[in-house]
């Protein structure tokens, strides 16, 4: 009788312990789908459209463009609301393009044209509340923006997060390699299909 009860003991704790370690991995699975979640989309490979060019950089900040000026093409920096659709916050600057971009872990910095948008291209056709400054730092985890009047002060910032010697690209030739090459600036996890 003790035999038959020990027995069925064991048998209802084994069951709920496979039960706990199922819910345990039916958790984990879902937390690993939720982080790879932008390399499952189309975010880290599509170049963009007839009417508009994009780089990704590190979900769900891109680079894009929309419009041509005399000098090429006007990139704009922004920020995906849905990774899975085009579309977000830009970086209100009144500055005219992002010039150049770099990546170190998961910090984005760049700086835009000394150059200003011309007036008749504002919505407002005036500067006022646009950001001035051309040095940008991003960090994607917390989501900040920071804004750096000079070069010599992003430096700074940039050296305090441990990059010493920024490696910096011109957009322009980051979109031709992405789209010629299919390269990134970073490598991310290949998508599952």
């Amino acid at each position: 009788m003790r035999i038959t009860l020990l027995f069925c003991i064991s048998i209802v704790l084994m069951c709920g312990c496979s039960r706990i370690k199922a819910k345990y991995e039916t958790v984990k699975e879902r937390i690993k789908e939720g982080i790879n979640d932008p390399f499952r989309t189309d975010f880290y490979s599509d170049q963009g459209a007839w009417d508009y060019y994009r780089v990704p950089l590190i979900a769900p900040y891109e680079l894009c463009s929309t419009i041509w000026s005399n000098k090429g093409k006007v990139w704009d920096c922004l920020r995906r609301d849905n990774t899975n659709e085009f579309g977000g916050f830009t970086l209100a600057t009144a500055r005219h393009s992002v010039e150049s971009v770099g990546l170190q872990d998961s910090i984005i910095y760049l700086y835009y044209t000394e150059q200003l948008t011309p007036l008749d291209l504002m919505p407002s056709h005036k500067y006022d509340g646009w950001e001035m400054r051309r040095f940008v730092i991003i960090d994607v985890p917390t989501d900040s923006v920071e804004w750096y009047e000079t070069r010599e002060e992003w430096l700074t910032a940039l050296n305090k997060r441990g990059i010493v010697r920024p490696q910096l690209h011109h957009v322009d030739s980051l979109y031709d390699d992405f789209a010629n090459n299919n390269r990134l600036l970073f490598n991310p996890k290949a998508q599952k299909q």
